[in-house]
């Protein structure tokens, strides 16, 4: 495939994987909070009447959530197109950092 083509097909093969792992991910974070708090969780962490503790729990929970997720989705993705093409995914190359550009 040219390097659009497959840029945009490793796109959509990564929203295939986010899907599924996002409803996991959901429901592991769910757990979570009934483990740490047996009340339901805070719907919006940012109302006056949700303590500070609760709102940091739920940040850190879902935050860690997110975060796995990502690497889940990422990596899965990857997996699944290096099987299916036995090359490496088209993703973005990361960004140079300022120590890199001033080498160059």
């Amino acid at each position: 495939m040219a390097g659009g083509t497959s840029r945009l097909a490793f796109k959509l093969l990564s929203t295939l994987v986010a899907i599924p792992v996002g409803k996991a991910i959901a429901k592991a974070t769910g757990k979570a909070w009934t483990a740490a708090r047996p009340e339901n969780p805070p719907h919006n962490p940012k109302e006056v009447q949700t303590s500070w503790p609760d709102a940091l729990l739920f940040a850190g929970i879902t935050g860690l959530g997110t975060a796995i997720a990502q690497l889940l989705t990422t990596k899965g993705a990857d997996a699944l197109w290096r099987a299916a093409t036995g090359r490496p995914s088209p993703r973005p190359s990361e960004p140079k950092t300022a120590t890199e550009t001033a080498t160059l």
